[in-house]
């Protein structure tokens, strides 16, 4: 009997300095040291003189248990999680609306490219990623040229040669260091001048004078350019002209992203009437079947590319879908950017068909006016809306008013939260389509 207690004596002694030994070189090691330690076990290091079976077998047990018990004081304590936070790049929320009579929200599709032109009717330029702001994509229409003997607005369609004007983003040197800059260039030509892409209110002050300057009948504000920027340009056109920089009085979007028809004013820069145009590449693919059929009887009547319509995005579509972007009323791009580790969700009202003029007819490359094509060819089959002056000309694209702001960039993802067959050009109201 008195070997038996002994024996648990020296078990209980064992134990605790076995626990012991065991926490520290698990403080010191991690809980792998316990498996170091069954590995490294010897059964002949035991001295088993004064022990029964039972108690090995005990010990094992109690070594069992204490392990576990280390373990679970290791182990972190769990916090319960707290509210998600917002993520403010990301949009509304609102998820897509199935409409009983609705057309049926067509598959997500993707941004192929992305367009931006600086100074209105003047060639513009792609761009991978830019920001989409409440206003349209960043550095869209926020120059223009006006007439110095009415300060009217130029525009393609009364002169096509402002298509041979280039407009292009480069790194400033000197004292703009480090800056974005607009070069602005005569195509084919040596002429150009340089202007801060992003002018501050010093700059404008000391460099440009704020005039009243006229477009689509409407008056406006704008930072009008000294002689030393304009000289070229008169040349170019062989008149006095001056360049524009949109002022500080906000300029609101028409047709249907009107106030009385859209239910609020949304302020944008010099675009024609409304802060952005989304069109399909699937359509314009669809254009071209059209067009390339009516080739054979003549030859000057080539493959369009969608910088005729001048979109600021462009999607892929879906090919046996062509122009089912007639039938969206709410869509949303979302752009994923891993280095930021930022998910981007950018909401649109699309208000409009865009009803077209013969813009689309010049060529960017050479400034040539084709007589006919596309026009006649898209009055034949894409007189599809009854709302106003639309009634009388064809559509390619959609105008949208941004919801919200965020980064946008090509393989964006964009789907149709809600569709419609009710968009009537300058008539319908958005809440009733």
């Amino acid at each position: 009997m008195a070997s038996t207690i002994e024996g648990f004596q020296q078990l209980a002694e064992g134990l605790i300095g076995f626990a012991q030994s065991l926490f520290q070189d698990v403080r010191a090691r991690g809980p792998q040291a316990i498996y170091y330690r069954i590995r490294d076990f010897d059964i002949r290091d035991v001295d088993i003189t004064n022990l029964q079976l039972s108690l090995i077998m005990l010990i094992t047990v109690a070594t069992g248990f204490a392990s576990m018990v280390i373990l679970a004081n290791l182990r972190p304590e769990q916090v319960a999680p707290g509210p998600s936070k917002e993520n403010r790049a990301l949009g509304a929320g609102s998820v897509a609306q199935e409409k009983e009579g609705a057309p049926p929200i067509p598959p997500p599709t993707q941004v192929v490219s992305l367009r931006v032109y600086p100074i209105k009717s003047c060639r513009g330029f792609e761009v991978e990623h830019t920001r989409l702001k409440k206003s349209g994509l960043l550095l869209d229409r926020n120059w223009m040229f006006v007439d110095k003997a009415d300060n009217k607005f130029m525009t393609i369609r009364s002169d096509a040669s402002m298509t041979l004007i280039d407009t292009n983003i480069i790194e400033g040197t000197g004292e703009f260091k480090g800056a974005q800059m607009l070069e602005v260039s005569i195509h084919g030509t040596d002429g150009s001048v340089i202007i801060p892409a992003f002018p501050t209110a010093k700059w404008l002050e000391a460099n440009t004078k704020l005039s009243t300057v006229e477009i689509w009948e409407a008056e406006t504000d704008g930072y009008e350019y000294g002689p030393e920027i304009n000289k070229i340009f008169c040349d170019y056109f062989n008149k006095d002209v001056a360049l524009v920089y949109k002022g500080p009085t906000a300029r609101n979007v028409a047709v249907n992203g009107r106030s009385e028809l859209y239910g609020k004013e949304t302020p944008h820069m010099f675009a024609d009437v409304m802060s952005l145009q989304v069109a399909s590449e699937a359509s314009i693919k669809d254009l071209n079947k059209h067009l390339e059929a009516r080739a054979k009887e003549d030859p000057t009547i080539t493959a369009l590319t969608i910088e005729r319509f001048r979109p600021n995005i462009i999607v892929r579509g879906r090919d046996s879908h062509p122009w089912e972007e007639d039938t969206w009323k709410r869509i949303r791009l979302t752009t994923t950017i891993a280095a930021e580790e930022a998910l981007y969700r950018v909401d649109l009202d699309v208000v409009a068909r865009c009803a077209r003029c013969q813009v689309p007819n010049v060529n960017p490359n050479t400034a040539e006016k084709h007589p006919h094509q596309p026009w006649d060819e898209l009055m034949k089959f894409r007189r599809v809306d009854k709302g106003g002056v639309a009634k009388y000309k064809p559509c390619f694209g959609m105008l949208c008013v941004p919801k919200n702001e965020g980064k946008i960039q090509v393989g964006a993802v964009l789907e149709v939260l809600e569709t419609t067959d009710k968009h009537l050009y300058n008539t319908a109201k958005f809440k009733d389509l």
